[in-house]
């Protein structure tokens, strides 16, 4: 009996084609790139940073920039969770992990007037560190 290979991972990457064409449509040469990515986690890391580059070059960042790295983020995590064959319960704390980055930044928005910029530096970098060892922790 053959098992059929989940593809929860082209989920994401529609969205995430859609937000990066709205800014140039020479982005659109990255799919390749991308579709690649979900077969082998290497090429998908350099499609990773190839998109962080694109929104770096175009000057892009805040809260589309945060969109779109995280629907970067979830292509290549949910292909590798793919390609492992993981129960359900994985793909919903990756999900969840990638959601509290909305409310994160949010957070760390509304501090940055308050703060000098090396404590919400700081505060990010231990909210970040918080995150992953939540993470770690549901996935064991």
């Amino acid at each position: 009996m053959r098992i059929k290979r989940r593809l929860y991972s082209l989920a994401p990457l529609v969205p995430l084609f859609l937000l990066l064409a709205m800014i140039d449509r020479r982005t659109l040469l990255l799919l390749p790139l991308a579709v690649m990515g979900l077969q082998w986690y290497f090429i998908g890391s350099l499609f990773f940073v190839s998109v962080g580059a694109f929104l770096i070059y175009t000057r892009n960042g805040g809260f589309y920039g945060l969109a779109v790295m995280a629907l970067a983020l979830l292509v290549i995590e949910m292909a590798h969770l793919d390609r492992e064959r993981a129960p359900l319960e994985h793909y919903a704390v990756l999900l969840a992990a990638i959601a509290l980055a909305f409310p994160t930044y949010l957070l760390m928005f509304s501090l940055s007037p308050l703060l000098p910029r090396l404590e919400v530096t700081a505060l990010a970098a231990f909210l970040l560190v918080v995150l992953y060892v939540f993470v770690r922790l549901a996935t064991d």
